[in-house]
């Protein structure tokens, strides 16, 4: 699940801070505490509220600094900064406008974005950034946040796939070069299987496996499943010979810890995640850890990687919009970004940052390859949100079939049939299916 998928690399992005940089910044403000005493007799200046997700406990001193030099900048404004749980973060969101009291800046994952969107409760920020403040963002995740004409976010940090490579398999299987393509891996994966007895690489979960091959999930509106095709149909069946024939796994599709365990035994030769897993890898399997290289992430018939991002939005309850407006852009130019990028391996939504030598200055370590490589993913690289209200549900019912044809040799087209009921109703608001 993509929830999951983002909670866990929150996680690691807190861990990598706590044993790279030995920060202690805990004391002195708790999360989801504001960051200081608004002086509520200084009514002539404007009060901007800005919430994160889990960022107070490790990036106190930065956002502190940061909100320091804008302040300093518009004396008429003071940031109130509030740091919220990934759980809470929607559902006090949601309180805050019920009740008229929304903030003004607020961070935001893709498919919160667009999910609160569709409801009408975000400024659409298309039209009130001028054309050269929107074109420092890069294309493809400036766009992450559009439906239609319409922009509901600027993209913030970002967290582009890479491949780890086992380069003593695939020197046994004699390649000198990883597949670039999913459909050039898939052809190579019975010669790898059998030269090495491993598999060359693992297929990503089913629903992101469509969206990464150019297949919709939905339609174009979004009320209704787009998925049941015959291109699914042959992409699935030619996934179901290669896995019956034992070349690639069969049941682990999308399973970060199961993948990450094949890896780390010499089972397989190539996963894909963010720079910041490099720590797991260290700390458990040192030896593989040492004898990994890094590749570009395969690629579906999209031409895009999958990038978690992190954005800022404006509600459109917020009374001062305007003001959020600047300070959105403010916390994601250029120079910002950099620096943030500076404290974690995280990647910045924009391409001068992105182009910066900061990220290939250091190819002598692995990090400093792993960084690098996300600077070129990056540039091919979407966040696959899909914009509407229970995409968990949605991407559980696209995978069980998966499931059941993959894995329990069920009939293809029934799996399909019912997947797309399923997803029908979810659209529909019967979540249940009842």
């Amino acid at each position: 699940m993509q929830k999951n998928r983002i909670k866990r690399w929150i996680f690691l992005f807190s861990l990598l801070i706590v044993c790279f940089l030995l920060v202690s910044c805990q004391t002195g403000a708790s999360t989801g505490g504001s960051s200081k005493k608004i002086d509520t007799a200084a009514k002539d200046k404007t009060v901007l509220s800005f919430w994160t997700i889990d960022l107070k406990a490790n990036f106190k001193d930065y956002f502190e600094n940061l909100i320091s030099k804008y302040e300093t900048a518009h004396p008429d404004i003071t940031i109130d900064w509030t740091d919220v749980t990934y759980d809470d973060i929607v559902p006090k969101l949601q309180e805050a406008i019920r009740k008229n009291q929304a903030p003004d800046v607020v961070n935001l994952n893709t498919q919160m974005a667009l999910s609160m969107a569709g409801q009408n409760q975000l400024l659409d920020v298309n039209t009130v950034l001028s054309e050269q403040q929107k074109a420092i963002y890069t294309d493809s995740l400036w766009d992450s946040a559009r439906m239609g004409d319409q922009v509901y976010a600027l993209p913030w940090y970002a967290s582009p796939d890479i491949m780890f490579v086992n380069g003593t398999l695939l020197q046994q299987a004699g390649l000198t070069t990883t597949p670039v393509t999913m459909d050039e891996a898939l052809a190579m994966a019975p010669r790898f299987h059998k030269a090495t007895g491993a598999y060359l690489f693992t297929p990503d979960e089913l629903f992101y496996l469509l969206l990464e091959n150019n297949i919709p999930i939905l339609n174009e509106d979004r009320t209704k499943a787009a998925f049941n095709t015959e291109e699914t149909a042959e992409l699935l069946k030619r996934y179901k010979v290669a896995s019956d024939a034992g070349v690639i796994p069969k049941s682990i599709w999308g399973s970060w810890d199961d993948t990450l365990a094949l890896y780390e035994s010499s089972k397989l030769a190539t996963i894909s995640s963010s720079g910041s897993s490099l720590n797991i890898l260290k700390e458990d399997a040192p030896y593989m850890y040492r004898k990994t290289g890094i590749a570009h992430p395969l690629v579906g018939s999209s031409g895009f990687s999958r990038n978690s991002l992190m954005n800022l939005v404006i509600p459109s309850a917020s009374k001062n919009q305007a003001a959020a407006v600047d300070f959105a852009a403010f916390v994601t130019n250029d120079d910002n970004q950099l620096a943030f990028c500076k404290l974690v391996p995280i990647f910045p939504s924009t391409e001068k940052a992105g182009a910066d030598p900061y990220f290939t200055s250091d190819m002598a370590t692995l990090e400093g390859r792993s960084a690098a490589m996300s600077a070129k993913a990056s540039e091919t690289s979407r966040d696959f949100s899909l914009g509407v209200a229970h995409q968990d549900e949605i991407q559980y019912a696209v995978n069980e079939i998966y499931e059941s044809f993959i894995v329990l040799d069920d009939d293809l087209k029934p799996s399909l049939d019912r997947a797309e009921q399923k997803v029908n109703e979810i659209l529909a608001g019967n979540v249940d299916g009842s």
